[in-house]
C-alpha cells in the first residue's frame, strides 16, 4: 500500500517533489512510470532547472530567435543550451548549461581577450568548421606572452566551482612552445577580486610535449641531467655540470576536446552568490622566458563547473 500511494499524488505534487533534486535525477524518474514521465516533462520542472536569469541572458543572443526554435518545452530549451551553446554579444562569448547540475558554463572568445604583446604579433584568420566561434588569433614571433580574460561573477551559478581552460591549438610552423623537461613552463593566474580584495592562484601550465606521453610524465619525475661546460677560449677543460629538476606533481596538462580543438585547465575558483555585481574573476596565461615563440592559435577561454575526476598529465 505504502509504495502505491505515491502513484496516487497529483502531478503538481509529483513535479515540485522533482523540480528539488537535480536535472539528472529527472531524467531517471521518468522511468519510474507514466505518470512520472508527464510530472519530470513537465514545465513547472525545467523551469526550476533553467537559470533564473537565463531570458536575461539570452536576449543578449546574435540569433535570438534562432535560441527556442524547435523548442516546445522548457525541457527542450534546457537541452539545446547544453548541446550547443549559444554565440552572444556579437560572438565575443558563448553561454550553456552543464547538463548534471544546470549550471552556467560561458566561453569568452579571443576577440574578448587581452593581449599584451604588440597588436602587430597576432594575426585573425577564420575558425576551422565546428569551432565554437567564427574567429581565431594567432601568435607571430615573440619573446614574452600574456593573454588575459575577464568576467564578472554574477553572470555565474552560485555555490559551484568552476575551472577555466585555454582553449588552443598548435600551428605546424610553431616553436618555442614546446613543454621540454628543463625548460620553462608557461604561468597560469586566476584572480579573483570581490570588494576590492584580490586573491590569486597559480600553476605551471604545459601546451605541447615534445615527446609524447613520455615527456607528459617525466614532468612528475624528479630528474637528473648532466651536461658539458667547455672551458673558455676554446681550448680550456670542460666541466661537467648536474642539473637536478625538481618534480612538478601540479602542472597542468593539455587534453583534445570533443571538437577537436585543446584545452588545458589553467585554475579554478568558488562562485558564493553574494560577491555583488563589481566581483570578477580574470584568466591571464604569461611566459617571460624571452624564448622566441610563435604558432599558438587561441580559440578562447572556456569558464564551466569543476569536474572533480583527474584528468592524468
Amino acid at each position: 500500500m505504502a509504495e502505491s500511494a505515491i502513484y496516487r499524488l497529483p502531478e503538481e505534487c509529483v513535479a515540485y517533489a522533482i523540480s528539488l533534486t537535480t536535472p539528472g535525477d529527472a531524467c531517471h524518474s521518468s522511468a519510474v512510470s507514466p505518470a512520472f514521465r508527464a510530472a519530470a516533462d513537465s514545465d513547472a520542472v525545467w523551469a526550476r532547472f533553467l537559470p533564473p536569469d537565463h531570458a536575461d541572458i539570452l536576449a543578449r543572443a546574435d540569433d535570438p530567435g534562432a535560441v527556442t526554435a524547435g523548442c516546445a518545452s522548457k525541457k527542450e530549451l534546457f537541452s539545446r543550451l547544453c548541446d550547443s551553446p549559444v554565440l552572444l554579444d556579437g560572438a565575443t562569448m558563448s553561454f550553456g548549461l552543464e547538463r548534471r547540475s544546470g549550471a552556467k558554463c560561458f566561453m569568452l572568445s579571443a576577440r574578448a581577450l587581452s593581449r599584451k604583446n604588440d597588436p602587430s604579433r597576432w594575426t585573425w584568420a577564420a575558425s576551422p568548421p565546428g569551432s565554437r566561434f567564427p574567429e581565431v588569433v594567432k601568435l607571430q614571433d615573440v619573446c614574452w606572452l600574456e593573454i588575459s580574460g575577464k568576467l564578472s561573477l554574477s553572470l555565474l551559478s552560485p555555490g559551484t566551482t568552476y575551472a577555466a581552460h585555454l582553449v588552443f591549438a598548435i600551428a605546424d610552423d610553431s616553436y618555442g612552445l614546446e613543454c621540454h623537461v628543463g625548460m620553462p613552463a608557461l604561468k597560469a593566474t586566476v584572480t579573483v577580486t570581490v570588494s576590492g580584495k584580490t586573491t590569486m592562484a597559480e600553476h605551471d601550465i604545459c601546451l605541447h610535449h615534445m615527446q609524447g606521453e613520455a615527456e607528459a610524465a617525466a614532468h612528475r619525475r624528479t630528474q637528473q641531467y648532466v651536461r658539458l661546460r667547455r672551458g673558455y677560449g676554446g681550448g680550456g677543460k670542460a666541466t661537467v655540470l648536474t642539473t637536478t629538476r625538481e618534480a612538478d606533481p601540479d602542472i597542468r596538462c593539455p587534453r583534445r576536446r570533443g571538437d577537436g580543438w585543446a584545452e588545458v585547465e589553467v585554475g579554478e575558483f568558488a562562485v558564493a552568490g553574494d560577491e555583488g555585481d563589481a566581483a570578477d574573476v580574470e584568466v591571464t596565461v604569461q611566459e617571460d622566458s624571452l624564448r622566441w615563440k610563435r604558432g599558438l592559435v587561441v580559440l578562447g577561454v572556456d569558464i564551466r563547473p569543476k569536474q572533480h575526476t583527474p584528468t592524468p598529465c
